[in-house]
């Protein structure tokens, strides 16, 4: 998922570059932006494209303009529904009078121009149903029917969809495609579970996890070592970052009584820190560590966007002696006006 991830945003970037009238297109389409920050891009249109921009903008004084354009007659076959994105910018500031004209374009249009047609008028959606069929050979076929949930199509056929179109730079109706069906996958992988839910997986889980590099690698590689909460957060690095894509690791936080404290896994946009200890088998047992997590409590309240902490303690050698010493410590925490709540979870 993070490489389809990663595939998408190359692609938004390369069609940002552009300022065409598709660009227009994809940002009024996909919801990336706020209309009024697609009013302050400078795109280079031609004039008619300039007032189709102005009905994406919705702005109510294009009317007179869009008609006029509907209105010229076909120059070399060439009309104004020939640009199916300039057409979709007029057509949404003239709906009424180019409710006709739109339909006639979806039904001649293929499967590509159909869906993004159906993202500009959602009535055009269940058209799109009523006419889809199935044929796995086209690999945008395949998405849809599997976006729209028509037919059932296998993990394998979406695969091998999703490969064959990502092969390429995407034009304008293969990413927006590709946007909503990664968020489907994202739903369906994990059933709507919030980010507190599947990081709860991911902890609970670990132990589990790690046996493979550590006990069962395959004949001939050394397996991995985990000697302190270092190698610990490298490997959950690893793994939640497959999940949250904009996570980052040791985010340094103001210093507090003259010591600087560094978090170990940040998901800012999620507004969740993650702290990982690991005890290790020197240790005699977890005191110290409440000790210290006491401490550093105190530093995570200058994280004012904080608003959940993960302490993700490792026991191997199971030397925690009364595994509820860490519970004393969830809850909720408040200096001043700020609070957040304190989730530890300890696994061995």
């Amino acid at each position: 998922m993070v490489y389809l991830r990663k595939i998408i945003e190359k692609n938004k970037t390369l069609i940002s570059q552009y300022n065409n009238i598709e660009t227009v297109a994809y940002l009024y389409a996909s919801s990336s932006i706020q209309s009024t920050e697609i009013e302050n891009i400078n795109f280079e249109l031609t004039p008619e494209e300039s007032i189709a921009l102005n009905g994406y903008l919705n702005k109510s004084d294009s009317y007179e303009n869009i008609i006029s354009i509907i209105s010229k007659p076909p120059v070399k076959g060439i009309d104004a529904t020939s640009n199916i994105f300039k057409l979709a910018g007029l057509y949404l500031g003239a709906k009424d009078q180019l409710k006709e004209k739109l339909t006639e374009r979806f039904n001649r249009a293929d499967i590509k121009e159909q869906f993004f047609l159906s993202k500009i008028e959602p009535s055009l959606k269940n058209v799109l149903i009523d006419n889809l069929s199935i044929d796995l050979n086209n690999s945008f076929s395949v998405l849809i029917n599997k976006l729209l949930g028509i037919n059932d199509i296998s993990d394998k056929n979406v695969n091998l969809a999703l490969t064959s179109i990502v092969s390429k730079d995407l034009d304008i109706h293969s990413l927006l495609l590709l946007e909503d069906i990664e968020k489907q996958l994202l739903e369906v992988k994990f059933i709507s579970k919030n980010s507190e839910e599947v990081l709860r997986d991911i902890f609970y889980n670990f132990p589990n996890a790690v046996q493979k590099i550590i006990k069962n690698r395959r004949k001939g590689h050394p397996e991995f070592e985990i000697k302190d909460e270092y190698d610990v957060q490298d490997i959950l690095y690893v793994i939640v970052k497959s999940f949250f894509h904009n996570m980052r690791d040791e985010d340094p936080i103001p210093k507090v009584g003259g010591k600087s404290t560094k978090i170990d896994l940040i998901l800012r946009e999620e507004k969740i820190l993650i702290e990982v200890k690991m005890i290790k088998e020197k240790d005699s047992n977890e005191t110290h560590f409440i000790e210290q997590l006491k401490v550093d409590f105190e530093s995570y309240h200058k994280c004012i966007w904080l608003e959940k902490l993960f302490c993700f303690v490792y026991d191997p050698f199971k030397k925690t002696k009364d595994i509820s010493n860490f519970n004393d410590l969830n809850g909720e925490r408040t200096k001043g006006d700020h609070n957040y709540n304190v989730e530890v979870i300890v696994v061995n």
